[in-house]
């Protein structure tokens, strides 16, 4: 039962990752939108709430947060300048995993 219970969890922190990072990729991608640092931050925070939720998955976290951002500029522009944005969304699902790890630490 707690095998289930962690998988189910772990789909549900993919499914956020994913419509977080997507709902950011769009909103970066418009042509009226120019504002790196906001995005940056979006990123970051975005990847540290949801790994806050699932520490022990921060890594994948931050990489499904930040690729659509990524992806979304490749198709729409060809470049591939916006590859910070992943180390900007594994810098905030890191963090937001230790702060989850040392909160279960110190409830248990």
């Amino acid at each position: 039962m707690n095998e289930k219970r962690g998988a189910v969890a772990d789909i549900g922190a993919a499914i956020a990752a994913v419509v977080l990072g997507t709902c950011i990729a769009y909103v970066d991608s418009r042509a009226t939108w120019d504002d790196a640092g906001i995005s940056a931050a979006a990123l970051a925070i975005a990847a540290g709430l949801v790994s806050l939720a699932r520490p022990s998955r921060w890594l994948p976290i931050g990489m499904v947060v930040g690729i659509p951002v990524v992806a979304f500029n490749v198709m729409r522009f060809g470049r591939w300048d916006s590859i910070i944005a992943v180390a900007f969304s594994l810098i905030g699902s890191a963090i937001g995993g230790a702060i989850g790890r040392g909160m279960r630490r110190a409830v248990a």
